[in-house]
């Protein structure tokens, strides 16, 4: 029962740390600002809507600052046209408000992943000493599994139709229609169009795959150095003190 336990918090470690990752370069990615800066002039976004590129990164920046929670309020003032224009209308305002309880969501857990993480791998690492590192690449390389799956679902569902699978995000996310928004009536969605978020999402995607996969190439070879991989790949059970260092039995 006791190995089992272990066996347990080592999978719950192992999952909290790949979650702690996706949400990290989430965050890393989507607050910065050089990306918006490059899409904005590769897009020519400012010149098809008559707006300058710096007031395009005002608009953008009090965007950020009020997710992250560094204003109240995404109310400013551009020149569109040459003429004073309110960037964001009540129903992008209101939008805003769920992405920004959306992301502090996030952000709460990332923080409950972390303690799972040091807690259950704590718990480990203090009964099993040295022999946690061939538990811990076990329990990793086991949980990469649902993600590498998910992972290529999803990557082959965004190259076949991103807009389809942007739209499933949205409705899964959101309780209500205000991400619908219309490039008619509303800026936000000519600053931001599919373009844009498709290379951020492929940006969210490649960093968190190196990261990703960097740990599991290091499982990998720990468990190969341990003459383990075999094994594992197979069944993956408890360690026992009493045998030789480093087997899973």
């Amino acid at each position: 029962m006791k190995q089992r336990w272990l066996r347990a918090c080592a999978y719950v470690a192992s999952a909290g740390l790949i979650l702690v990752i996706l949400i990290s370069c989430i965050d890393f990615q989507c607050f910065r600002r050089g990306f918006y800066e490059r899409e904005f002039e590769t897009l020519r976004i400012g010149e098809d809507n008559h707006v300058s590129d710096a007031d395009l990164m005002k608009a953008t920046n009090a965007l950020l600052d009020y997710i992250q929670g560094k204003r109240d309020d995404i109310q400013v003032e551009i020149e569109l046209y040459e003429l004073p224009f309110d960037a964001f209308n009540e129903r992008e305002r209101a939008h805003m408000v769920d992405v920004r309880g959306l992301y502090q969501f996030a952000i709460v857990l990332r923080r409950i992943a972390i303690l799972l993480a040091l807690c259950c791998g704590g718990l480990v690492i203090y009964v099993k000493k040295k022999e946690c590192f061939t538990l811990f690449a076990a329990a990793y390389l086991r949980s990469s599994i649902c993600f590498v799956f998910i992972v290529a679902i999803l990557a082959l569902w965004a190259a076949i139709d991103f807009t389809s699978l942007w739209e499933m995000f949205h409705r899964l996310f959101f309780t209500n229609d205000l991400w619908l928004l219309n490039p008619r009536t509303d800026f936000m969605i000519r600053m931001f169009p599919e373009p844009l978020f498709f290379h951020m999402v492929m940006r969210i995607a490649v960093s968190f795959l190196a990261v990703f996969l960097s740990l599991g190439v290091g499982s990998i070879w720990y468990l190969k150095k341990q003459h383990l991989l075999v094994q594992t790949i197979y069944d993956m059970n408890s360690l026992k003190g009493e045998e030789k260092k480093g087997t899973i039995e």
